[in-house]
């Protein structure tokens, strides 16, 4: 399935969520040239690339919250909780706590490869 929208903010946590539940999110991006990508390898082995990198993926958070991430998608799943209530609270944190660092880089390789 496929989930159409203007993009809007945490657009990569969108990315994440629709990813790892199954759906291809397929925003509408107004400004494709102010649009970031970024890379798992150093930047610097792209340098043809190098206007459009805006970092290098932290896969560290990936690794290291991969069971959480995998138990938030079961709950969304199951209908314990819906996408939006776990975005909503993602996002109340005054500093973004490693789950939800680890779900935007998720959504950052995802957002890199619709892009």
């Amino acid at each position: 399935e496929e989930h159409y929208t203007d993009a809007a903010g945490f657009v990569d946590h969108v990315f994440a969520m629709c990813h790892m539940l199954g759906f291809r999110f397929s925003p509408r991006i107004k400004s494709i040239d102010k649009t970031k990508i970024y890379t798992i390898d150093k930047p610097s082995y792209y340098p043809e690339l190098n206007f459009m990198i805006g970092g290098t993926i932290q896969m560290k958070y990936i690794r290291e919250n991969w069971d959480s991430l995998l138990r938030l998608i079961s709950s969304v799943q199951n209908g314990t909780v819906t996408p939006s209530l776990i975005l909503k609270k993602l996002a109340s944190y005054p500093r973004q706590n490693s789950l939800a660092v680890a779900l935007r880089e998720i959504g950052r390789i995802e957002r890199t490869l619709y892009t």
